[in-house]
């Protein structure tokens, strides 16, 4: 989930769905061609031309959850995080509060906000249609977000309406119960079934995007105006797509470029540029190439190979943002802004295919701190937790979320279980190939009985190809032969679904800043509908270790008596058994990088990444 996607924030692992394609996927764009010059006044328009790793394979935010390029520009949820800072702000709402009991939100709805197309102004109607479908189309891969175990909004369930295998569909919920209320025109009323911390956080994703009422009739209740794909996609001469954004979709090649142009009555200051321009070049040499040579204004991450840190110079850091300038080797210097993602890096194993006892032998062969300091140059922390460093559960007054975090690698501070006690059990910054051997041998494996596997990485991301590569060698003395194919973005997440792929790299960009965001997919609860299948019927997994973390999330996490001590005892068990059943096997937390021209002006993002350039401005 990487490039002008966020984090998604992305969104979260079970549900990107960004497609990445190659350079040769589309006409490349020269700047010149597009971009309008300007006077230098400010409010001086221009196209922005940006690049992206993956097209667009849906406008829908309930099935790509935000995942393609420029979603945070044309779309709008009733909260957003402003350039990408936290904590969330109002955005559509322009007042909100919270019941004693922490269950009822209500939201006050701003006044005349006009869609761009199809839909008259905002109402609240829009807002319960919108937050219906993610709970009840067929088409919404996100529905955990809104009914699942973290946010819970109050729903009725029919364990009739689910197959007794397929509970991870979240099937059961009863269409039309869900409990987001339009009070009047203007007022919203949504009430959890529980409380829950990062309520605002969620709702500010892009998966919570407001789409006019009945744009689509894939949700009981509703006719639809349009088809889905013309809305969506390209049928009958679509997209008829409409949102909220400062931008509007102008016009959408799949696998090439999508766009953008500034939203004359958007209800907000700005958009002061006339539009956005996204071109598709899957190649990371490629986009680095197109932003030297000025057919680019803004190149968010450059390949790991090519970074050379001694040519970053920060002249300023606020919080934990930082800014300043990257000289490249032929004397030209651009801007350059880093923060630390909250994002972790990590390989994923489908355990229907691959066995524990190979899963712990990539662990000892992997040693993070060399990939940290190697392939990301310094410019990452290693990662031996799923949970990121800043929000990582913390235990004592005095002892920060970092320091709990390396301390538990370290020596198993705090540690809950067994498996934990003397902290990461592979080798921590370490290399350990006798006890990668000794595993194999364990469970039978040898140089007559070898163990091959298939790598699948993400086209154009030199840093997951260089992380599998120095991986191959070591492996093969460990009885594992390993093979390495590349794939598109879309196509990883289509056939981890599908659950077709032995191992592949992915990343996880944090929606909120709490541990619950990943470490809901590890504690084996729904595995069928997990990338790892960890517990599902015929997997490779040890029931004493899903029992405990069955046991940690519903006695310590989700308890009606949970408290904030009981919850990082839960979040420590469950990165523990992960440690233990290795379903995800962490590389790197990553800092997030930008570099810009300086005719651009535009702030450095925060932690949270999606952020709009309605305030940006050019000045070639």
């Amino acid at each position: 989930m990487t490039a002008l996607a966020g984090c998604s924030s992305g969104p979260s692992q079970q549900t990107e769905t960004t497609a990445a394609t190659t350079e040769s996927g589309g006409d490349e764009t020269d700047a010149s061609d597009t971009a309008e010059s300007t006077d230098g006044s400010g409010d001086s328009g221009g196209t922005l031309q940006m690049l992206a790793t993956g097209s667009v394979q849906t406008l829908d935010p309930i099935n790509a959850k935000g995942s393609g390029a420029g979603y945070s520009q044309y779309n709008r949820s009733l909260m957003q995080f402003p350039n990408g800072l936290y904590p969330p702000e109002a955005a559509l709402a322009s007042d909100y509060s919270m019941s004693d009991d922490g269950l009822t939100y209500t939201f006050t709805l701003r006044e005349g906000v006009p869609f761009h197309g199809f839909g008259d102004e905002l109402t609240a109607a829009d807002v319960v249609y919108s937050f219906r479908r993610l709970a009840g189309s067929e088409n919404s891969r996100n529905r955990d977000d809104i009914i699942g175990e973290t946010m819970t909004v109050e729903h009725e369930k029919d364990a009739s309406l689910s197959e007794p295998t397929d509970e991870e569909t979240l099937a059961d919920y009863v269409p039309g119960s869900l409990a987001v209320e339009a009070v009047d025109e203007r007022t919203v009323e949504m009430t959890l079934a529980s409380p829950f911390a990062y309520t605002l956080f969620q709702i500010a994703g892009g998966t919570f995007a407001i789409l006019p009422e009945n744009a689509v009739g894939d949700v009981e209740g509703y006719d639809g105006e349009f088809g889905y794909n013309e809305f969506f996609s390209t049928a009958n001469g679509g997209p008829t797509f409409s949102a909220l954004g400062p931008f509007e979709v102008d016009s959408w090649t799949k696998g090439s470029q999508i766009q953008l142009t500034a939203f004359d009555d958007y209800y907000g200051e700005g958009p002061r540029i006339d539009g956005i321009t996204y071109t598709v070049v899957g190649s990371g040499n490629t986009r680095l190439s197109r932003f030297q040579n000025g057919n680019a204004d803004i190149l968010s991450e450059m390949p790991t190979a090519s970074f050379n840190p001694s040519n970053v110079s920060i002249d300023e850091t606020t919080g934990n943002r930082s800014v300043g300038t990257y000289e490249f080797d032929d004397g030209t210097t651009v801007n350059y802004g880093e923060v630390p993602a909250l994002r972790t890096e990590y390989l994923v194993f489908n355990t229907l295919e691959v066995p524990l006892a190979v899963r712990r032998a990539f662990a000892y062969a992997m040693n993070q701190d060399e990939i940290a300091a190697n392939v990301y140059k310094g410019n990452a922390k290693a990662g031996y937790h799923i949970t990121p460093p800043a929000p990582y559960p913390t235990f004592e007054d005095g002892v920060t979320s970092v320091e709990t975090y390396d301390r538990h690698a370290e020596s198993g501070y705090q540690s809950n279980t067994e498996f934990g006690a003397d902290g990461y059990p592979y080798g921590y910054g370490a290399t350990l190939l006798d006890e990668a051997r000794a595993v194999m041998e364990e469970d039978g494996y040898g140089e007559n009985e070898r163990f091959s596997i298939t790598a699948t990485t993400i086209s154009g991301d030199d840093a997951y190809g260089s992380v599998f590569t120095r991986l191959q060698s070591k492996l093969r003395s460990a009885y594992i032969d390993m093979e390495i194919e590349e794939a598109e973005f879309g196509t990883i997440i289509s056939r981890a679904i599908s659950g077709d792929m032995q191992v592949f790299g992915l990343g996880d960009g944090m929606e909120y800043p709490g541990p619950q965001n990943f470490l809901r997919f590890l504690y084996g609860e729904s595995p069928s509908g997990q990338f790892t299948r960890w517990g599902a019927e015929g997997s490779y997994f040890t029931e004493e270790y899903r029992q405990t973390t069955l046991d940690a999330w519903g006695e310590n996490y989700a308890a009606d008596d949970a408290t904030a001590e009981s919850r990082a005892e839960a979040f420590q068990t469950i990165e523990e058994m992960n440690w233990a059943s290795v379903q995800e096997l962490p590389t790197v937390h990553p800092t997030h990088q930008r570099f810009w021209h300086d005719y651009v002006d535009v702030e450095m993002h925060g932690v949270m990444e999606n952020q709009t350039f309605d305030q940006l401005t050019l000045n070639r």
